[in-house]
């Protein structure tokens, strides 16, 4: 009975510490993933020291968590930010950045409508709604831009147990209205491939498992930990001490993964190997009810001799269950295996070209280009045409046109993925493939060549401010189409095109940015190519086994790899094309 006892004050501290969470005053902030499930990474909550009421962004070091603060002013909740969200938090200013109003409409501070907060049932206003078996003690409501029909974030409310006063604001509304205005700052779906992610405990629990599983028979076998901690009983200490093992097991196995990982070593896809259990999904809630019954039967009918073993599956079972994915493998290939393009030359078959649709609406463009190589001579001559009244759908419906609030990484990533007519990009890839093939260019000649084609005279470098055709915006990416059309673009219009050039050829790609500038990254198919060995110094970053190499797309005469001494270190996103 002395372990039910001490099960029993275990789980009353649960519970209170639950309620307590409950009733304080907080509002739990979290965004909305690629994969439509919510992730929590800010709160709002007040801070009595100040009077005021402030935002933590915990995806920021701990020194740097807070993100600005809110106070009402004018008969609206004003949002104040700081400049720079990566910079020490003391010495940083704060900026208002726009407020919201009581029926839940939220401003930018130009006065321009971005958003409005809901209820769960989508009911416009500051309230939120609740659950019943949450007791109504949580407010949820939903975040939303004027510009997309989906959420883009949750609001989770506690500590309001009231009717909300007439013409006070609620934490919901700042924290709605923070969330919005912090677009841009706050962070994308979380990768596998950042730090926090590659260190997290969670893929090495159901290994540990495993492992432990293997120990516990031996132990049990010569009767270690019978009379490990007397003081408590020999149920209990036997039961503890078992339990211990278990997490110095966990946290053994997950140094052997960190210090595998700063090796070079890819202990993660062995780990994966364990932990990913694809068309065994459902499995796992089986497996957690009979560990959880066998649990509460080891307890009321048995000893304890099996009850630390029960406990170790329930624990790695749940870890594993709700954080690794169970979604079906994909076939990657390695470097040296040879990668085809992502189309074929059937794939536009029947649709034509431009011209052929409508003869008296389509402009031509011609395109001439020069490859850039000492080994190898090749002039390039290919003319596109084009419905102006297309590009300018295109135009309108640019991400960067609707959603400018949401920086410039996600706005570019919108523009790949939406850019599913590729069916100019398959005929320059078609003309470059035969020129290629048929002067017997190596990999890298014709990557060169794909390069050359982004370059000027086809495509003149000019900012974004400078062209009317897209409205003189500070921040603009067009999409292949408009670039091709127009002529002429900044940075980030060449690289997108030579992004999705090179992508679509079949080479892994990434496009890069440093703090005001735009690029491509591009590997070669070929691991062990002549081509990619000579330039293996001037490496830019690797990824999933691969090693890509910078491509400058603004002027011409850059050649891929050509590197500057201080690029790696000016780094600050990059976006691999899946």
């Amino acid at each position: 009975m002395s372990l039910l006892y001490f099960l029993s004050v275990v789980l009353a501290i649960y519970v209170a510490y639950k309620l307590f969470r409950l009733f304080r005053r907080n509002a739990s902030i979290f965004y909305r993933g690629e994969d439509e499930r919510y992730y929590f990474f800010a709160d709002c909550f007040l801070k009595l020291g100040i009077d005021g009421f402030i935002f933590h962004d915990y995806n920021q070091p701990v020194h740097n968590r807070f993100q600005g603060h809110s106070n009402v002013d004018g008969g609206v909740a004003k949002i104040n930010l700081r400049d720079d969200p990566s910079t020490t938090a003391v010495n940083n200013e704060l900026h208002y950045a726009g407020h919201v109003t009581l029926d839940g409409t939220i401003f930018d501070n130009q006065g321009n409508e971005i958003g409005y907060v809901t209820d769960l049932k989508g009911e416009k206003g500051i309230s939120g709604s609740g659950r019943w078996y949450e007791l109504w003690l949580v407010k949820h409501s939903l975040v939303y831009t004027i510009y997309d029909e989906d959420p883009v974030g949750k609001i989770s409310e506690t500590g309001r147990l009231l009717k909300l006063k007439p013409g006070h604001f609620s934490l919901t509304a700042r924290a709605a209205a923070w969330l919005l205005l912090y677009q841009g700052r706050d962070p994308q779906p979380r990768s596998e491939d950042t730090m926090d992610a590659r260190t997290t405990w969670k893929d090495t629990a159901l290994p540990a498992t495993v492992v432990y599983c293997v120990i516990y028979g031996l132990m049990l076998l010569v009767g270690a930990g019978r009379f490990a901690f007397p003081a408590l009983g020999t149920r209990i200490g036997f039961t503890l001490a078992f339990i211990l093992a278990y997490f110095l097991i966990w946290a053994v196995l997950r140094h052997i993964k960190i210090e595998a990982m700063l090796d070079g070593r890819q202990f993660d896809e062995f780990l994966m190997l364990i932990n990913r259990n694809t068309g065994l999904a459902p499995l796992n809630k089986i497996i957690i009810l009979l560990a959880s019954v066998s649990v509460f039967i080891s307890i009321y009918f048995y000893g304890a001799d099996f009850l630390p073993l029960q406990l170790a599956i329930l624990i790695g079972m749940s870890v594993n269950s709700r954080n690794i994915t169970g979604e079906p493998w994909e076939v990657c290939l390695k470097q040296g295996e040879n990668r085809s393009p992502v189309w074929n030359d059937t794939d536009d078959a029947g649709e034509g070209d431009t011209d052929q649709d409508d003869p008296d609406s389509a402009v031509v463009r011609n395109y001439n280009w020069t490859l850039d190589s000492p080994y190898a001579s090749l002039q390039g001559n290919m003319s596109l045409s084009f419905i102006p009244a297309e590009i300018e759908v295109l135009r309108a419906n640019n991400p960067f046109r609707l959603t400018p609030s949401n920086g410039h990484i996600r706005n570019v990533a919108d523009v790949i993925d939406r850019c599913v007519d590729k069916r100019k990009i398959h005929k320059i890839l078609r003309y470059i493939f035969d020129k290629a093939t048929k002067a017997g260019l190596d990999e890298q000649d014709t990557m060169q060549f794909i390069l050359d084609f982004v370059q000027s005279p086809n495509i003149t470098y000019i900012k974004d401010c400078d062209c009317q055709e897209i409205g003189n915006p500070h921040d603009y990416a067009r999409y292949p189409d408009e670039t091709l059309f127009d002529g002429r673009g900044d940075c980030d219009c060449k690289a997108v095109l030579a992004a999705l050039l090179f992508h679509e050829g079949g080479w892994p790609t990434a496009y890069v940015t440093t703090q005001n500038h735009a690029a491509v990254a591009v590997a070669f198919k070929d691991g062990d190519s002549d081509g990619m060995l000579s330039l293996a110094d001037s490496s830019l970053v690797t990824h999933d086994g691969h090693i890509y190499f910078f491509c400058e797309t603004t002027g011409d005469g850059f050649r891929i790899g050509n590197l500057g001494d201080t690029y790696k270190d000016q780094l600050e996103s990059v976006l691999y094309l899946d």
